[in-house]
């Protein structure tokens, strides 16, 4: 497929007084302030867990002591992938474009890039209740399940854990508050209870005002009791961060910092872009591509809520 002056016939006329094309800047880059952003070399990446030593238990008189053992999990493998897109001008179009608008082009190339990467990295979000196609390493059932759900099985002790609010609760006092609550509760693969401190609340760009109230007042909104926001910035550090490439405009999640977290985009290889040039035809062909993989391995350091 080419772009031919029939393609395109506006440009080769020189009265035309102004082609609208690539007249706004694109939003801010959004996937890599959550996403640990990490290369690789490989075709693919494996992982795995270990679960450590379970708890102390009664050592009567004169017994001896129990032993135990670690507890590794099955692997699980990611495997890039590669994403790419071209475009080709007949010489004659290249040669006749009065608006130079072939030349943008291959701009727009890295545009699109840019708006795949997102699209591609916020699908995990997008995926985190359903389980469709972003799972984490097998559980101690042997199952990988989705980012978010209320279904955990410890690898040590086969115990249940749950990082989704369930019933889901709409964005709110109520819901951050359970959210927070949930993060304080979290055991470890062991069992034991663990540190993990939410950093950051990740909403659709539909949520901007609403989550502006919850956490930007001191009382708390909604109410005419004049109590304390629990939930404010101001205590519990909150960032947030509105993404319009979320598919459920009410779902939201709170994250830990990057490194209490899994979630990870692997880096395969950057961004490229070639031209060249058909020797029979003349044409001009530009094309970019990168890989990459997005993926998780531990749901520890999310909680999330469809409501």
């Amino acid at each position: 497929m080419a772009t031919f002056t029939s393609t395109l016939p506006e440009i080769l006329e020189p009265w035309v007084k102004k082609i609208f094309i690539k007249e706004y800047n694109m939003i801010e880059v959004l996937y890599t302030q959550i996403f640990n952003v990490v290369s690789s070399t490989k075709a693919f990446e494996d992982t795995f867990q270990v679960a450590a030593l379970g708890t102390f238990v009664l050592k009567p008189e004169g017994a001896p002591i129990s032993y135990d053992d670690p507890v590794q999990s099955l692997r699980k493998r990611v495997v890039h992938q590669t994403f790419a897109l071209g475009f080709r001008v007949t010489m004659e179009a290249m040669e006749d474009d009065q608006h130079r608008i072939i030349s943008k082009m291959p701009s727009d190339l890295a545009d699109s890039a840019r708006d795949h990467k997102e699209n591609l990295a916020w699908g995990l979000f997008n995926d985190a209740f359903a389980a469709l196609t972003f799972t984490g390493m097998p559980e101690g059932d042997n199952i990988r399940r989705g980012l978010c759900s209320t279904g955990h099985i410890r690898l040590k002790d086969g115990g249940t854990s749950s990082n989704q609010l369930s019933p889901g609760v709409a964005l709110s006092v109520s819901g951050i508050e359970a959210a927070v609550t949930n993060f304080r509760l979290t055991l470890s693969e062991e069992g034991r209870q663990i540190n993990i401190t939410p950093r950051t609340l990740v909403t659709h760009t539909n949520e901007e005002f609403n989550a502006a109230q919850i956490l930007n007042t001191e009382k708390e909104p909604f109410t005419n009791e004049n109590q304390i926001n629990t939930v404010s910035s101001n205590r519990l550090g909150l960032n947030v961060i509105h993404v319009p490439y979320l598919t459920d405009t009410d779902a939201w999640w709170l994250l830990a910092s990057k490194n209490q977290h899994s979630i990870t985009w692997y880096n395969r290889k950057g961004m490229t872009f070639e031209r060249n040039k058909d020797a029979q035809t003349k044409d001009s062909l530009w094309d970019a591509h990168y890989r990459a993989s997005v993926t998780f391995d531990d749901w520890r350091g999310v909680v999330g809520s469809q409501p």
